[in-house]
């Protein structure tokens, strides 16, 4: 039986896709004086910025990532909105009695940041972020991690994501893995082996019973 909901962040619950494309942007182009392909910048969703920018200059990384973060924090809170449907599908978890928790590579505090500006952070019971493991995405360990946080057990719980990272962390952690068909991954989740396929936030309540553990 289903007990908990684990959600990835961006591009899931909150769409950051400009704001995370623009900070590509400025960090390759003031660091590596270059552009950096979109469809490319998509893929690294879900990963760590540290692997994501040791994949195209480790000797630059460190600058990379500082530049990157420059722009995301001074414009994240303008550049950021959350999916439609994402709180009525959040809300409806919680009111049915189902733990939630944000399984992600941010820093838990720009995931909670996040959270907070649109009142979201209260359907959320824990947030697994970079800090949180020392194994990240698409390794098991942050969804491992979250179900240890809820004395769960694999089957007990579902996966919401738009990455082949989220996938990875997924079926790692033998946890199912729910594809967000409105996520900015088309391609991949189009693609993907996936338990189920949803084209709306909303749409994961047809996936859990109408009664959870709280209740």
């Amino acid at each position: 039986m289903i007990k908990a909901v684990l959600w990835d962040l961006d591009g899931t619950i909150l769409d950051t896709t400009e704001l995370i494309l623009e900070s590509y942007r400025y960090a390759f182009r003031k660091v590596l004086k270059a552009e950096i392909d979109e469809k490319e910048a998509l893929a690294n969703f879900g990963r760590t910025l540290f692997d994501a920018m040791n994949l195209y200059s480790p000797e630059n990384a460190e600058t990379l990532i500082e530049c990157y973060r420059e722009y995301n924090h001074k414009h994240h809170d303008k550049k950021i909105r959350p999916f439609p449907g994402i709180m009525d599908a959040l809300a409806n978890v919680r009111r049915r009695g189902f733990e939630q928790a944000v399984v992600t590579s941010k820093t838990e505090w720009l995931s909670k940041r996040g959270l907070e500006l649109f009142a979201l952070d209260g359907y959320i019971d824990e947030i697994i972020g970079f800090e949180s493991t020392k194994e990240h995405k698409p390794k098991g360990d942050p969804a491992i991690e979250a179900m240890k946080r809820f004395k769960i057990k694999p089957d007990e719980a579902i996966f919401v994501g738009d990455s082949s990272a989220d996938e990875g962390c997924a079926k790692d952690a033998g946890v199912a893995f729910v594809a967000a068909l409105w996520g900015p991954n088309i391609n991949f989740v189009e693609n993907c082996e996936a338990w189920a396929k949803i084209e709306d936030p909303r749409d994961v309540l047809h996936l859990i019973p109408e009664k959870g553990p709280r209740i």
